[in-house]
């Protein structure tokens, strides 16, 4: 299958951060989440496809997110923890290369994705627990990123929006 396959027959949308996504479970309940200071799920799960011409821009959570490889070339996840500290996780299915197919990106972490390989995409799944929200979610702005991580400006500067 290519990516305009899983786009239709996934029924995925364009995604705000970037590429294609479409929820597909919440938990059956909700409960009331002091940090989000609000109800949310348990847990959401999304696909989420992202192609060579379209980024998950640099955003970030208050939740965990876990990601899950199926389909596609490696995506790689750049990650700036809280403490400001850099790491790129490749999600893949060549363990043997380094590339895991799972990964857990950690609540407050600012992270961007993408796929590097010409006219190729990623299909993962994400899985936000407490439950994904828009309240709980910030897109991050380039210039705010560069005053703030200069030493990561060449991703920065590519993955983040103006």
């Amino acid at each position: 299958m290519n990516r305009e396959d899983y786009i239709r027959n996934l029924k995925l949308e364009p995604h705000q951060e970037g590429g294609w996504f479409r929820q597909i479970y919440t938990s059956d309940e909700q409960f009331y989440a002091e940090d989000s200071k609000g109800d949310r799920y348990y847990y959401t799960s999304i696909y989420f496809l992202l192609d060579d011409t379209s980024c998950s821009h640099f955003h970030r959570l208050n939740h965990d997110e876990l990601w899950y490889y199926h389909d596609g070339e490696p995506i790689t996840i750049h990650c700036i923890s809280p403490e400001g500290k850099y790491r790129a996780v490749r999600l893949g299915k060549d363990v043997t290369k380094g590339e895991v197919m799972q990964f857990k990106v950690p609540k407050e972490t600012i992270f961007a994705s993408e796929v590097t390989k010409p006219v190729s995409f990623c299909l993962v799944s994400c899985v936000v627990s407490p439950g994904f929200d828009y309240h709980d979610f910030e897109m991050l702005k380039k210039k705010e990123l560069l005053t703030q991580y200069p030493k990561y400006a060449e991703v920065i500067e590519r993955l983040a929006i103006d």
